[in-house]
Parts: C-alpha cells; sequence; structure tokens
C-alpha cells in the first residue's frame, strides 16, 4: 500500500527491474489481511485495502494458498517463499519480515522513495 499512497505502479516498476519470465504471486493471508482493512480500516486505509484488492484481480495475481493454522502473515509468506522450488523474492516494507526472509537467503524487494524498487539479499 506504501507504492499506492506515493501513486506509483508496482507491476510496471518491477518489469523495468527484471528481465525474463516474471510471475507475481501473492498467499491468501495478505488477500485476507487486504479484505480485512477494506471493511474494517480507517476511511484511507480502507480505500488502499479496496484498490490493492482491485489492482490484484485486475492483474490476475495468483493467490497461493498456505497451510491453515499459520500464525500470522508474515509466517505465510515466509513459508509460501521456503516451499517454492523456483527462485523467489519477496516485496515487502516490513523491515523485520525483511530480515528473517534475509537470514533464510530470500531476496526481498522493497520501495524507496527517491530509487524506485531496492533488492537485497
Amino acid at each position: 500500500m506504501t507504492m499506492l499512497r506515493q501513486r506509483r505502479e508496482f507491476y510496471d516498476e518491477l518489469r523495468n527491474q527484471v528481465s525474463g519470465l516474471l510471475r507475481i504471486a501473492t498467499v491468501d493471508r495478505v488477500q485476507y489481511e487486504l479484505q480485512r482493512l477494506a471493511r474494517r480500516g480507517s476511511s484511507k486505509t480502507a480505500g488502499l485495502a479496496g484498490i490493492a484488492l482491485d489492482q490484484l484481480e485486475r492483474r490476475k495475481v495468483e493467490v497461493l494458498e498456505t497451510i491453515f493454522g499459520l500464525p500470522d502473515v508474515d509466517t505465510a509468506i515466509v513459508a509460501a517463499a521456503l516451499a517454492e522450488r523456483t527462485p523467489v523474492a519477496v516485496a515487502t516494507v516490513d523491515r523485520q519480515l525483511r530480515g528473517v526472509l534475509s537470514r533464510h537467503g530470500i531476496l526481498t524487494i522493497s520501495p524507496t522513495k527517491r530509487h524506485g524498487l531496492m533488492t537485497s539479499r
């Protein structure tokens, strides 16, 4: 939602940085959280969550099912990334999640205010 606030198009910026095959996916827990925010968040947050959900649908982003019973969204993201057999990168603005992913050797992508998308391992 950070990039939505800045009126930036994540898909286009990502496409500019990645050459070759690109598959964008999210986990079901992220989708559920966006739906919850769209229903119950403050007016600004609800609006951004609604736009994010529309983007997922419009771009036909694949939604990966996670194991029922995972304690939170971050755990679902890490579990899905570790389960992938192909190289994967996770886009997040959450510093703590980036640290966990980094410890597992998973590439992360984060938006910056001035320099577009930043990748780190």
